[in-house]
């Protein structure tokens, strides 16, 4: 059963005063200024005179005071930044924990809800799978349960492919990637094109495991290959440092990326701070 975490409430509110503005206006439809509306941002559009339906609010007090005239100034409108959580609905999932990964991506959806950004959620394996599209406001929370329950979670993972196809259909500025990342060709390369990425990495460490056994035998649930491993200090070795390998490609310093993983053993609400303090930054 997917549970919204009950402190999401909570965080929400407490980043509800704040404001989200990168450095470069987003929700623009464009660059030519006859394709813009008017609205309240910072990115001024124009100064005229006052005329009489013009609200009050409007006129600009400080050049009043200078020249003795009315004068109204207009504004470039923002749309509310819009987001795309990219969802991994491979075969592999459920191996790290079906029940925290959606309770997750759900939580986090409501606290964007909360804070009146816009979602876009898409599943994947080795392409894209299902979309549910311009979620508005918190009210719209039972669409995006809804989404999530209806994953089916088979299927092999092709990362590679479904960023290339998002960036080109979708031209996203900000995403969440929510995965196991098992694809052995995506680098960090295949993020570029886009101006945020959250990765989101749903991740169990060999060390957690309990092996009792002198022989560990594993199913690949993406391809149904069984493997027969030992399990000995020189293969545990081995492991680690494929492992370590496996994460250095994600340990990376770069603008707008920001990798975070997480084990079933962790909280999730601290994630969801260091999501939104990153956010607000």
């Amino acid at each position: 059963m997917i549970v919204i975490d009950k402190e999401c409430e909570a965080v929400s509110r407490l980043f509800a005063k704040k404001s989200v503005r990168l450095k470069v206006p987003v929700g623009v439809k464009s660059e030519n200024p006859i394709f813009r509306r008017k609205g309240s941002s910072f990115n001024l559009k124009s100064l005229r005179e006052y005329q009489p339906f013009d609200d009050l609010r409007q006129i600009d007090w400080k050049l009043y005071g200078r020249t003795d005239r009315y004068y109204i100034k207009e504004f470039y409108e923002e749309e509310n930044e819009r987001f795309f959580l990219l969802v991994d609905s491979s075969a592999s999932i459920p191996i790290f924990g079906r029940d925290y990964y959606l309770c997750f991506v759900a939580s986090l959806a409501f606290i964007f809800l909360r804070l009146h950004f816009t979602l876009n959620m898409l599943s994947f394996t080795n392409r894209l799978e299902s979309s549910c599209m311009n979620i508005k406001e918190h009210r719209a929370i039972p669409r995006v349960l809804g989404f999530l329950d209806s994953l089916e979670f088979n299927g092999r993972t092709d990362l590679v492919q479904v960023m290339q196809t998002v960036r080109e259909r979708y031209q996203p500025t900000t995403l969440f990637l929510f995965s196991d990342l098992f694809d052995r060709r995506l680098t960090l390369e295949h993020l570029q094109g886009f101006r945020r990425v959250f990765l989101l990495h749903f991740f169990t460490p060999f060390s957690s495991l309990s092996l009792r056994h002198s022989e560990i035998e594993v199913e690949d649930r993406e391809t149904r290959q069984r493997l027969l491993l030992p399990n000995n200090p020189v293969a545990r070795r081995e492991i680690e440092s494929l492992e370590r390998q496996f994460l250095g490609r994600f340990y990376r310093s770069r603008r707008g990326y920001h990798y975070l993983q997480l084990e079933r053993t962790k909280e999730r609400v601290p994630f969801y701070w260091r999501i939104l303090e990153t956010l607000y930054d």
